[in-house]
């Protein structure tokens, strides 16, 4: 069953109201100007691809203790794009609730800086899908100097998102424009290598 605009939307505000208020923050500059220096030179997206944890964020989802198990799966579609298969679960009243969002990463006249366009999300193994126009804009500001061990992936990296379009709702429920931050890791939260890695970032 298709869900009506209204109805989407109503779910997306309630889902936010689990979250504290959110203060406002100054209007988002160009994202490559919050980089840092190597990363426009050195970047590789072959080695941002596969799977991580997520080790600390700000995001459209609520913090600890109201979420957790947060861990991600990125593929490459072809030279301008890449999916991502985002996983963790909400906590509520004593509830584990299972969601998934898959997101496209979609290439801008800006080099490393993508749109992200979440096309599903699934809760409890049920669809909800989503309005495809809301883009939010992102790129990778840091990652770790050397590969993880055993693969050819970043051990760790950093993504920023500043700036959304096509939804009049997110201005409405964070002051000057949505942003957040992702913490990544091939290592687990709380392990020794994890925290390992939150100190390096």
């Amino acid at each position: 069953m298709k869900l009506t605009k209204t109805l989407k939307s109503t779910i997306f505000i309630a889902f936010h109201l689990i979250a504290p208020p959110v203060a406002s923050h100054p209007n988002c500059e160009p994202l490559e100007t919050y980089q840092a220096p190597y990363v426009s030179s050195t970047y590789s997206r072959s080695s941002h691809m596969g799977s991580y944890y997520e080790l600390a964020f700000r995001d459209l989802y609520p913090a600890p203790p109201h979420s957790d198990c947060q861990h991600t799966s990125k593929f490459v579609v072809d030279d301008y794009e890449y999916d991502e298969t985002f996983r963790f679960s909400v906590i509520e009243f004593g509830t584990t609730i299972p969601t998934k969002t898959l997101i496209s990463m979609k290439d801008t006249a800006v080099d490393l800086v993508v749109d992200q366009v979440m096309q599903n999300i699934t809760i409890m193994n049920r669809d909800l899908p989503s309005n495809s126009s809301t883009t939010f804009h992102t790129t990778v500001i840091a990652f770790s100097p050397h590969i993880s061990p055993n693969s050819s992936q970043y051990e760790w990296l950093i993504e920023f998102t500043c700036g959304s379009e096509g939804n009049p709702l997110i201005p409405l429920l964070f002051p000057n424009d949505f942003v957040g931050i992702n913490l990544y890791s091939k290592s687990s939260p709380h392990s020794p290598r994890g925290n390992s890695n939150l100190l390096e970032m």
